[in-house]
């Protein structure tokens, strides 16, 4: 499909979810704010907020360098081959220091491309003191060691590549006429039961029961799998902690019923930016002043600079 010919369609993801329900001006933003910003010559308002949408902090990029370089650990598993917790640091120090490098580099001229990585720390000329750098490299050693070496991951780690069903790959399923995306961290058949993972770089939070439980719903669809033969495992790689939760139908249900409920509130306010009138009242800022101060958008957001 041509560029000119590019449509916005209205997709699902766990995540997506989130950032509607935590401030819909923000999704709008994020969403439609920033589409057709490829158009627009010279770069204009489309531009600076699609450049403001792909930000990220410093400390999801850290999240995001883990999760990457544990892929590289899986990759060289099913090569035969393993990698120790130092290399596995190594690999995500690496990957940081790359993604770093990429940001000190960005200027206002630059694409806003999905593969570069652009921190809020630099963007926004946040001061960066020592305490927080060590803070972060701290968590990538402790994150890559306690994967490495932390007993309650050892059933991940032991799983025979034969076996597995999924490893940080995007996919989708329709509900509702709409693609629903999952990317299952990991995932691994024992028998006839599946076992999902999800590793987390960050303290526990309530969404992320929903988040695993959005990925029992994706292997009941795409992999034909019975609800109570789904084993869901949060990996805090922090503490080296695990919370294993076996699926019940009951919750699965549940689940479904909230996928459904915010599909449907993402559905009432989906619109063509380029074809559709905006209606302001679908795209109302969160009233929480403490949701602005870190909020990406938050140097062209009017409810923002009000706060």
């Amino acid at each position: 499909m041509a560029v000119s010919e590019l449509k916005i369609e209205l997709s699902w993801s766990a995540s997506r979810a989130r950032e509607f329900e935590r401030c819909r001006k923000e999704y709008w933003f994020a969403r439609y704010a920033s589409w057709g910003w490829w158009k627009e010559s010279p770069p204009a308002a489309r531009w600076q907020a699609a450049t403001l949408a792909r930000l990220t902090s410093l400390p999801a990029y850290a999240g995001d360098c883990v999760h990457r370089a544990v892929a590289r650990w899986f990759d060289r598993r099913r090569a035969g081959t393993t990698m120790t917790a130092a290399e596995l640091n190594e690999e995500a120090v690496a990957l940081f220091r790359e993604g770093w490098r990429q940001s000190q580099g960005w200027g206002p001229q630059s694409r806003p491309k999905r593969d570069t990585t652009h921190l809020q720390e630099h963007h926004f000329g946040l001061p960066l003191p020592k305490e927080r750098t060590d803070a972060i490299r701290e968590l990538l050693q402790r994150c890559t060691r306690n994967f490495a070496e932390a007993p309650a991951l050892a059933p991940a780690r032991a799983a025979h590549p034969d076996h597995w069903r999924a490893l940080e790959e995007l996919d989708s399923y329709k509900f509702l006429g709409t693609k629903i995306y999952a990317v299952p961290d990991f995932a691994y058949l024992d028998g006839e039961t599946l076992h999902i993972w999800d590793w987390k770089t960050g303290t526990p939070r309530p969404e992320d029961d929903f988040q695993l439980l959005s990925y029992g719903l994706y292997a009941c669809e795409r992999w034909s799998q019975e609800p109570e033969s789904i084993v869901l495992h949060a990996a805090y790689l922090s503490t080296g902690e695990v919370k294993t939760t076996p699926v019940t139908i009951e919750a699965l249900s549940q689940a479904q019923d909230r996928v459904s409920e915010s599909l449907r509130a993402m559905m009432d306010a989906h619109y063509d930016p380029e074809a559709d009138p905006l209606v302001p009242a679908h795209w109302t800022a969160a009233p929480e002043a403490a949701k602005c101060g870190g909020c990406r958008f938050r140097g062209i957001c009017e409810a923002s600079a009000a706060k």
